[in-house]
């Protein structure tokens, strides 16, 4: 992302590279965003989430920028390509995938009336998503590989919350804010099936 960007009390404006993103680049400060929330998701071919997430009260849509894929609702499998918009229910599981041939570049934007971040050290303007790193997407069932690293990622999950929980004093926190995926989480993730795709290319 550029270091050139503006700020003041009606707009601000940053720029970012579209032509190298990282796998999900959150725009949430930089911008200075007060209800609007924003994801810059961008998957390399043949990758995409490890596992599900939904969330308390957010809506969110999909906005198919660039590239071919996948978005999985519920255990339904919907192809999605250039040009497309897919809402989501707040409740509705979700994961994302890219084509095997192409790039997938999706913006997600999400919104609720008030009262969010709930937690002022939040990476997220709406930190109210619940991962469910139990629920992995049909492209990589039974992958032992994944099991394991969502494995990790729940425990370090439940270990935050457990930490949160210890620190709360008269103030209630929603016990599942926990956006999904991180940064660093989808980082992981897609790392994991970069991995995996590269092992079964050599057999």
């Amino acid at each position: 992302m550029s270091l050139n960007y503006n700020y003041n009390k009606n707009f601000t404006k940053a720029n970012f590279d579209f032509d190298n993103l990282p796998y999900l680049t959150n725009p949430y400060r930089k911008l200075n965003l007060q209800s609007v929330g924003i994801g810059l998701i961008k998957l390399p071919p043949n990758e995409g989430y490890t596992f599900t997430h939904s969330h308390v009260e957010q809506e969110e849509v999909y906005i198919v920028v660039s590239g071919k894929g996948v978005i999985l609702i519920d255990g339904e499998l919907i192809e999605i390509q250039r040009g497309d918009l897919v809402r989501v229910s707040p409740t509705a599981k979700r994961a994302i995938k890219a084509d095997k041939g192409t790039d997938l570049f999706v913006i997600c934007a999400g919104g609720v009336t008030q009262g969010y971040p709930q937690n002022y050290n939040s990476r997220y303007l709406i930190d109210d998503g619940i991962p469910d790193y139990d629920d992995i997407p049909p492209w990589y069932q039974d992958n032992q590989d994944i099991i394991a690293k969502n494995s990790i990622l729940k425990e370090r999950m439940l270990k935050a919350q457990a930490k949160r929980k210890q620190g709360e004093t008269n103030v209630s926190i929603q016990p599942s804010a926990c956006l999904l995926p991180p940064a660093e989480e989808l980082r992981f993730s897609c790392r994991a099936a970069k991995q995996l795709s590269a092992k079964e290319r050599k057999k």
